[in-house]
């Protein structure tokens, strides 16, 4: 082909970016370390076997279920993401066995360095959660791979982080996630609606707004043709959760709040050119509230943390998971929506995390809030997560020479040489393009 010929872009799609997910993957490992291991105060312990003897003398432990589900919960994204960071040349089995004993390994590595951390206790319990969440985790990235044609699975393989988002909505909604079998559960959960029914309006409009972003957020992965009926599954999803769940009971402000959202979202928002815009600034107005209740401030401020996480490792276990799956929901979504607003990436997180300074800074004056960096840090990880996983599903653009423009070229070749020696016609017949090579004609004689 001779170098005047013409080449064509084409868009080559890239399945994922195994260094992308790698990024992730690390920003995983370190939030595990840092929080398994703070506030980082050694002590000198002795045991006959040292720290490894130790812990496998507890091979009996087993997790109650609060830490049982956190620590299941925690090591699900780092068997997810360790399994993509492999070659996909490896068979996906192996990949998921590989990640999930990557994820022992570290378990146990962190439990062992625990034996001479004071407050931290060494149990195989928790190597036991850790892997069958790891083992989770790489489960699910087998079954979300390129090749996963099931209904409603790829659009959240195609939108990694509105599919994020999602779950975390989920994620604290049901919280603990264990159900219970008892009838007496059961009418106890649905005792404030049927016999005291109440609707605060603080409630009522942070559970609007809520679903609202939900909404949303469900559109923009399916469309608005399955929108009707993929919200009524997650309401309806949510709504037995709290029934069935232990601990969680179905409130008015719930109930009412997810129709309204439909209602404002399906009839009205969705046609006005700016509805994005309205629904990032609610979501963001009811953040700012939310994180200044009551507005009782004090005349001394008491001293900013710097530390990050500091307040959630102090907490109880449910309390600590429950606000770090809301916290990790919010903010995440606030992201995603200013994204949806033609707000780019890395200008949303930045945003966000002014946002969120400056409400964490003004909790100084407000008496028992934890007035600390931890959601500004989360923030920044969310969005760097982001980033990184939008990386990992770009299509790069790849310049090659295009097949039907060489063999154009050659077929015009082909012409040329056969027109000299007399065997081609010079010209097309009607009806033929001039770069299509003709029927050669039987030479005479």
């Amino acid at each position: 082909m001779t170098a005047a010929s013409p080449i064509l872009e084409r868009r080559s799609p890239v399945v994922g970016s195994r260094r992308g997910y790698a990024v992730v993957l690390l920003i995983v490992v370190a939030f595990i370390v840092y929080g398994s291991l703070f506030p980082f105060v050694y002590r000198r312990v002795f045991f006959p076997g040292g720290p490894a003897g130790y812990l496998l003398s507890t091979w009996q432990d087993w997790d109650k279920r609060g830490d049982l589900l956190s620590n299941i919960l925690l090591y699900i994204p780092l068997g997810f993401f360790a399994t993509l960071s492999l070659p996909p040349r490896i068979p996906s089995a192996l990949r998921a066995l590989l990640a999930t004993i990557a994820g022992t390994a570290l378990s146990c590595c962190i439990e062992m360095t625990q034996f001479y951390d004071l407050g931290r206790v060494t149990s195989m319990g928790d190597v036991y959660a850790n892997a069958i969440g790891a083992g989770l985790g790489a489960t699910m990235a087998v079954m979300i791979g390129p090749s996963l044609r099931w209904p409603l699975v790829a659009e959240l393989a195609a939108n990694p982080d509105a599919a994020i988002v999602l779950l975390m909505f989920l994620a604290y909604r049901l919280y603990p996630y264990v159900p219970m079998i008892d009838m007496h559960k059961y009418w106890h959960a649905l005792w404030p609606i049927i016999r005291t029914p109440s609707l605060p309006w603080d409630q009522f409009a942070n559970s609007t707004i809520t679903w609202l972003s939900a909404a949303v957020l469900v559109e923009s992965l399916y469309g608005t043709g399955r929108l009707r009926f993929l919200y009524a599954l997650l309401c309806g999803i949510e709504f037995v959760g709290k029934i069935f769940i232990v601990d969680n009971v179905l409130t008015l402000p719930d109930v009412l709040g997810a129709l309204v959202a439909y209602a404002l979202w399906a009839g009205l928002l969705r046609r006005l050119p700016g509805r994005f815009l309205i629904v990032t600034l609610l979501f963001a107005g009811m953040i700012v509230v939310e994180r200044l209740q009551p507005w009782h401030f004090v005349l001394f401020p008491r001293s900013f943390g710097w530390i990050p996480f500091t307040s959630l490792m102090r907490s109880e276990t449910s309390i600590a998971m429950l606000a770090f799956c809301w916290k990790f929901y919010a903010y995440g979504a606030l992201i995603w929506l200013l994204g949806r607003c033609g707000i780019g990436l890395i200008t949303g997180t930045l945003v966000t995390v002014v946002l969120l300074f400056a409400t964490s800074y003004a909790e100084r004056w407000l008496p028992g809030r934890s007035a600390e960096i931890t959601d500004t840090t989360m923030a920044l990880m969310i969005g760097g997560a982001f980033v990184m996983l939008r990386c990992a599903r770009r299509t790069r653009t790849i310049a090659v020479p295009s097949q039907t423009a060489a063999a154009r070229e050659h077929a015009r070749l082909a012409t040329a040489i056969l027109a000299q020696h007399g065997a081609w016609r010079s010209s097309p017949r009607p009806g033929r393009r001039n770069d299509e090579p003709s029927v050669p004609r039987r030479p005479r004689g």
